[in-house]
């Protein structure tokens, strides 16, 4: 059975323009169908998003992620994925595990350029 969930009654920021009182669903994290009068599946997981907004997830396009823990707080504002511009190896292999592992769901993605390069003497 997949995992179903229906926020009804949201109001919805589409980066455009706001669409009043739909439903989504989310099937196994994706979206599956968005409108006023849609079928919400009998398993799901029902959520009244009366008087929130909902919006496509914020990228950070320049960040240094220095620990994993920076990933959780990134998320808890709505950014769904950070472009880090350098950062410690360790981390980054660190974090790529747990992605695969399925052990970053409460976090933010993260894309990153790898190990700075610097002219001697420089950063």
């Amino acid at each position: 059975m997949k995992r179903s969930i229906a926020i009804c009654g949201v109001s919805i920021f589409d980066g455009f323009r706001l669409l009043p009182r739909r439903t989504v669903v989310i099937r196994d994290g994706i979206v599956s169908a968005m409108g006023e009068d849609i079928a919400i599946p009998v398993e799901a997981q029902v959520i009244d998003g009366t008087g929130q907004t909902l919006l496509p997830g914020l990228i950070d396009a320049h960040t240094h992620v220095i620990f994993a823990a920076s990933l959780r707080q990134a998320l808890m504002f709505g950014v769904t994925t950070e472009l880090d511009m350098f950062m410690d190896y360790r981390i980054a292999r660190e974090i790529k595990q747990r992605h695969a592992a399925d052990q970053m769901l409460d976090m933010a993605d993260l894309r990153s350029a790898g190990t700075l390069a610097t002219a001697p003497g420089g950063h």
